[in-house]
């Protein structure tokens, strides 16, 4: 990769530290509990293909992704893991999943009929709709499909659901899901159920189940907000100064008059801007790190420019072509999240759609425990040969 000033943002992204954060919430459950790795949306952006291996190296076998493109790249790199596709879209694609080994996700009764329809029986996931009104069966759907028996002689391995809450750990909602949940498990019996994401894990054993789906944490966001936090931080964002300039008191700083000089200032111009993922609400709200140093982002953030008061910043590491930190260790996703009106999976979304991605490739480790046989028997043992 280049290293000159037309390489102007870049994300830095600590795959062992993804690893490690799959290892500590696999201790947060029981060793009987599968704890899938949630790699939809390129991995939230930071790489579907470099996080997962990370993943498998981890000893994780079991994958969630967003739709079938993403599970056909994922199968061709990985042949021996367990791949679910939230978005199944069967009417258009229903013989590609006997052929890769893809379990779908059944969201509706008429994702059930394609089911039934099909030459060869498919293995899959049933979603029910607990509470978080976007996709899955309604309660009405599950008490009707136990009425007629409608899952007779369907390969079905597990029922899933969302909590709308869990990052909440005290709100009503999560334990009103989990009984409907259970409602459905008991009208359904299927043999396995996943019913927690990663904020869900947070909230007790009673919500783990048969499988955990791991997301947020494993990409370092700590949704559940605990503290202290014992995640470690897996991405960091930085770019060149561009431009240096002296300002007089009282002077405008970006688009729409937003900030004012109240003194003599230097401004350093970062090249980072709404265009790589840095989104507008971070205008005068969050600080950069020059050499260590703050640097607070002033007036709006544009498209490819950022301005920083640099004017406390020591001129030994003030120059164009200095590096600035806007995400480090120190200062990850869920502190600019707060500072800001968005979440920090939407941060790093962006932030991994947009930037010039670095991967710092993990040390090679003993091969780890790979999960227990429910594994096997929540995905479908096709799945898995």
């Amino acid at each position: 990769m280049r290293d000159n000033l037309s390489l102007t943002a870049v994300l830095d992204i600590n795959l062992e530290a993804v690893q490690a954060n799959y290892r500590f919430m696999r201790t947060l459950i029981a060793p009987h509990v599968v704890a899938a790795a949630v790699v939809k949306s390129d991995a939230y952006g930071l790489g579907l293909v470099p996080v997962a291996h990370a993943l498998q190296d981890a000893g994780c076998n079991t994958f969630f992704v967003a739709d079938l493109d993403e599970a056909i790249l994922l199968r061709s790199e990985l042949p021996h893991v367990a791949i679910a596709v939230l978005r199944a879209d069967l009417d258009a694609n229903e013989g590609i999943f006997g052929e890769k080994r893809l379990i779908p996700v059944v969201n509706s009764l008429e994702d059930l009929g394609t089911i039934r329809r099909m030459p060869e029986l498919v293995p899959f996931l049933l979603n029910i709709d607990t509470g978080l009104t976007r996709l899955g069966l309604t309660q009405e759907d599950v008490k009707w499909l136990s009425w007629a028996d409608g899952l007779q002689g369907l390969p079905l391995v597990g029922l899933m659901s969302h909590l709308a809450c869990s990052d909440q750990r005290d709100d009503p909602a999560n334990e009103i899901q989990r009984e409907r949940f259970m409602t459905a498990c008991n009208l359904l019996r299927p043999r396995s159920a996943s019913f927690s994401a990663t904020a869900g894990v947070w909230l007790g054993s009673a919500y783990h189940f048969d499988m955990v789906r791991l997301g947020s944490a494993l990409y370092g966001l700590n949704k559940a907000r605990v503290e202290p936090n014992p995640l470690h931080p897996v991405i960091r964002l930085s770019a060149r100064v561009v431009d240096i300039r002296d300002v007089p008191a009282r002077e405008i700083v970006g688009y729409g008059g937003t900030f004012r000089t109240s003194r003599r200032s230097r401004i350093a111009v970062a090249g980072v801007g709404y265009k790589h993922g840095l989104p507008i609400a971070c205008s005068n709200k969050i600080s950069a790190h020059i050499g260590g140093f703050a640097a607070p982002v002033i007036g709006r953030v544009s498209m490819e420019y950022v301005m920083l008061d640099a004017t406390d910043v020591p001129e030994a590491v003030l120059h164009t072509g200095a590096w600035v930190e806007i995400l480090n260790d120190a200062v990850g996703p869920d502190d600019v999240a707060r500072g800001a009106v968005f979440t920090p999976q939407e941060l790093v979304a962006r932030l991994g759609s947009c930037c010039s991605k670095r991967y710092a490739a993990p040390a090679l480790a003993p091969e780890q425990p790979q999960d227990r046989p429910v594994a096997v028997s929540m995905l479908g043992q096709a799945a898995l040969q």
